[in-house]
């Protein structure tokens, strides 16, 4: 690169991507994309599109080595993450542009769902410092996996498990409440063991959900005392009860709930920790971020401010 120019940032298009996957619509949304950082940055991106995860990753650090002042990644959760994890710590910013079914991360940061509208919002987006979390699954896990949104274990991890990428395509985010329903309908409590920042905790649950930022119900439903993404700290939300009756009111507590507790009650609890550790059934599954990634033992504790972050201004 010539002494004194800037280099250019860098959009990454996960081509795999629910919302992404047919050509014509794909193309829309780089013309969207590109308008839009060029009228930020006054330069033309770098593109890359990319049709697995270690081309994702690759094209996220290679942005690193040309000095890009951010990336956008237009693609589902998986994309995002994958692209946080290779930014955290450089200061160079993230932006998203939500081609999934899911897009956890975009609706917990007030991305708009829409492919256009979120491209739009690039060109006066704010960059915003948040926390990332980080996930060992398994007993005797040794490489960390890194969440923006939430790992869970139970009820959403058997949710996103059963929800196809057939249904995906066809129903969108709907697929997601399909086999939810399905899933309530049969669910039965696990025992399980939680150690918050040291505090040892016994209990059965429905799900144990480990949260970083987001909404009970991605783009609609948000709990009263907020997942709050840049402060230090991780959200332990545990759900008990039996059959679809406890596990609704299980869930009217932690939406309504003003504050968090130092005690697990009847139906619900919250906690904030720094750390956490989750030990079920092996045979319960675990998500990060929508993903399964395998069952049992869960350990997540917080970055602070790890990775920048371009919102709608």
């Amino acid at each position: 690169m010539p002494v004194g120019s800037v280099a250019p940032p860098f959009l990454l298009v996960a081509a795999g991507a629910s919302r992404l996957a047919n050509a014509a619509q794909r193309q829309a949304l780089i013309r969207a994309a590109v308008a839009a950082i060029e009228a930020r940055t006054g330069s033309s991106p770098e593109i890359r599109v990319t049709a697995t995860a270690t081309a994702g990753r690759a094209a996220a650090r290679e942005a690193i080595a040309a000095g890009a002042p951010f990336l956008v990644v237009a693609g589902g959760d998986g994309s995002v993450r994958s692209a946080a994890a290779v930014l955290a710590g450089t200061g160079i910013a993230l932006g998203i542009v939500p081609g999934g079914a899911g897009n956890l991360v975009a609706a917990a940061l007030g991305i708009p769902r829409s492919t256009e509208r979120a491209a739009a919002a690039l060109a006066t987006a704010r960059e915003r410092p948040i926390d990332v979390g980080r996930a060992w699954v398994g007993a005797g896990a040794a490489l960390p996996t890194p969440f923006i949104v939430a790992a869970g274990v139970g009820f959403d991890a058997r949710v996103m498990a059963a929800t196809t990428e057939r249904r995906k395509r066809s129903l969108g985010i709907g697929a997601y409440f399909a086999a939810a329903a399905a899933v309530a309908a049969r669910i039965k409590p696990f025992a399980v063991r939680l150690v918050v920042d040291g505090v040892v905790h016994e209990t059965d649950a429905l799900a144990v959900l480990v949260a970083n930022a987001g909404e009970l119900i991605p783009g609609l439903l948000r709990p009263r005392l907020p997942l709050v993404p840049d402060d230090g700290l991780l959200d332990v939300l545990v759900a008990r009860g039996r059959g679809v009756a406890g596990g609704s009111r299980a869930a009217f507590e932690l939406l309504l709930g003003r504050g968090v507790h130092t005690a697990i009650g009847p139906y619900a609890a919250r906690f904030a920790a720094r750390r956490v550790e989750v030990d079920a059934p092996v045979e319960e599954p675990i998500e990060i971020d929508g993903d399964v990634v395998g069952g049992g033992r869960l350990v997540a504790e917080v970055v602070p401010g790890a990775v920048r972050i371009l919102v709608p201004a």
